[in-house]
């Protein structure tokens, strides 16, 4: 450990958490959330109780990586444990608790559970084909659609032009292991065969959204926020400039290149359910415990969510892919994560049920892509910073 780091850890003297801005958002959201779906809950086998507390030690470690970075920080970091919040740091020019980022691919977990929303609804089907919800008659009831299942009933070698390759699935989709391409393309490998990260699919899953609830996308995330009181959240189209003079709390994106300089990013509808919404830490982090309280779709469908489907290359070992989440199970410690990067924008969040600890941690400042271990280093420091420190606890307790 670096001496500087060592002086923060006995110094103690560093940003101490502000817990009203958020446990009020938590509190007003859960219930809420609990008028709209009574009192379905998920029950997480969950030992918390029995475990020492190593948010205060965490919560000393990140700020001191954070202090402590040679890269250059910008952003909002929030650490829960039981749904109370034992970090606020926020660090750059002009931040504070209430700004809110673009969230890069953090928004893709948002899409996911719409989906799913849909899916307890009964307006989808994750096993019937992309092309059935978006050239059939898919109008929100699934007993009046006329699609077949996907893979049925098809040539995989009939190329289309005003089709997708009828054997995709939304499931698949979700997942990443669609292989779709644009239309009227071949698609890039047999639907469920790998795994292949595409933006492009979680595009297609928002226009599904779109055709079977009779509403833009956009309209769907300010509904979702208005209905479980997340006010940070929003879905907001144009340039960075353009929004932030309609919304001033939003961090102006900066990109390091070989200076630092606002972005240019544009946000339009395509980008939006993959990477283009807009959020504050304390919202994101809110929505991340409704979510895994189980307050925001069925326990079926949230099992169907963190279920391992695939097994992914990435920056951390062993990781697995289910519904807009990465999960890793090394050492018998469960985690589910996500990271974003846009241009202007980086984004990292952590759950791990067993502590029902969470960890959010939105940034204005996109590091250069030449390096990509030093973009990433400050995120893998923070995972490893809180897996080493419940890794003790479940062992203390063993």
């Amino acid at each position: 450990m670096r001496l500087s780091v060592i002086s923060t850890l006995l110094t103690g003297l560093l940003l101490f958490p502000s817990a009203n801005s958020i446990a009020a958002l938590l509190d007003t959201g859960a219930e809420k959330a609990q008028s709209v779906q009574g009192d379905k809950s998920i029950a997480f086998e969950s030992q918390t109780a029995s475990f020492v507390s190593k948010a205060a030690e965490i919560k000393t470690l990140i700020q001191a990586a954070i202090e402590d970075s040679p890269q250059p920080f910008s952003g909002s970091v929030i650490l829960l444990e039981q749904g109370k919040p034992q970090l606020e740091l926020q660090k750059g020019e002009g931040i504070s608790k209430d700004s809110r980022f673009v969230m890069a691919s953090l928004s893709k977990l948002i899409t996911a559970t719409l989906v799913l929303q849909a899916v307890d609804a009964g307006k989808i089907d994750l096993n019937l084909s992309l092309n059935h919800y978006l050239f059939g008659d898919a109008k929100g009831d699934n007993t009046a659609l006329k699609g077949t299942v996907a893979g049925t009933n098809s040539s995989a070698d009939a190329l289309n032009p005003s089709r997708y390759d009828e054997r995709i699935t939304l499931h698949q989709l979700l997942t990443h292991t669609s292989g779709v391409d644009k239309l009227g393309k071949a698609n890039r490998f047999e639907p469920g065969s790998q795994f292949e990260y595409s933006n492009f699919g979680y595009s297609l899953l928002g226009q599904v959204l779109e055709k079977v609830n009779q509403q833009s996308f956009a309209e769907q995330v300010a509904q979702f926020a208005t209905r479980y009181q997340l006010n940070g959240l929003s879905a907001e189209l144009g340039s960075i400039a353009a929004i932030h003079a309609k919304v001033p709390s939003l961090a102006v994106g900066l990109q390091e290149s070989e200076v630092i300089a606002p972005s240019g990013l544009v946000l339009d509808e395509a980008l939006l359910p993959v990477g283009g919404l807009i959020a504050s830490a304390p919202t994101y982090v809110a929505f991340q415990h409704l979510l895994h309280s189980g307050k925001l779709m069925s326990a079926k469908s949230y099992q169907r969510m963190t279920t391992a489907y695939t097994e992914i290359s990435f920056l951390w070992p062993n990781m697995h892919y289910g519904y807009g989440v990465r999960i890793n199970k090394d050492d018998g410690l469960v985690e589910y994560s996500h990271t974003g990067y846009l241009s202007g924008y980086m984004s990292m969040t952590l759950h791990y049920p067993e502590f029902n600890l969470d960890l959010v941690m939105l940034e204005n400042l996109s590091l250069n892509l030449n390096d990509r271990a030093r973009v990433f280093e400050l995120h893998n420091q923070i995972r490893q910073i809180i897996r080493s420190q419940l890794l003790l606890a479940k062992a203390s307790n063993a």
